[in-house]
């Protein structure tokens, strides 16, 4: 369950940092979610995410984007969605056409006398 939980909280992070692509920089919630910087240093390595050093007031710190191969995973997880929902709207025609035809066969029973 806790898996799950994680792997939820990546996909949101995710897909918040694509809704800003390729503009938008992010550093403290890329390391709420990520937790350990050995974690991090691996997404970056594998192309998910790319770091940048910004140096602000004599301070720095890391800043996250994007990264190429994310890209794949969003278009995945969209598509994933998107099956979901063409699941549904499957089944509401079927069970549409299934009540229709009911209807049809009932009106025709009645049209032609047969109860």
């Amino acid at each position: 369950m806790k898996q799950q939980i994680e792997v939820k909280k990546f996909e949101k992070l995710v897909k918040e940092m694509y809704r800003g692509f390729p503009n938008w920089q992010f550093r403290k919630m890329v390391e709420d979610v990520v937790v350990t910087k050995e974690m991090r240093d691996q997404l970056i390595d594998a192309k998910f995410l790319v770091k940048e050093q910004h140096v602000v007031d004599r301070q720095k710190y890391d800043v996250y984007m994007l990264g190429p191969n994310a890209l794949t995973l969003v278009s995945a997880w969209e598509t994933e969605e998107l099956t979901r929902s063409i699941k549904k709207l499957t089944w509401a025609v079927i069970i549409m056409t299934g009540a229709s035809l009911i209807i049809i066969i009932i009106q025709t029973l009645k049209i032609f006398g047969i109860s």
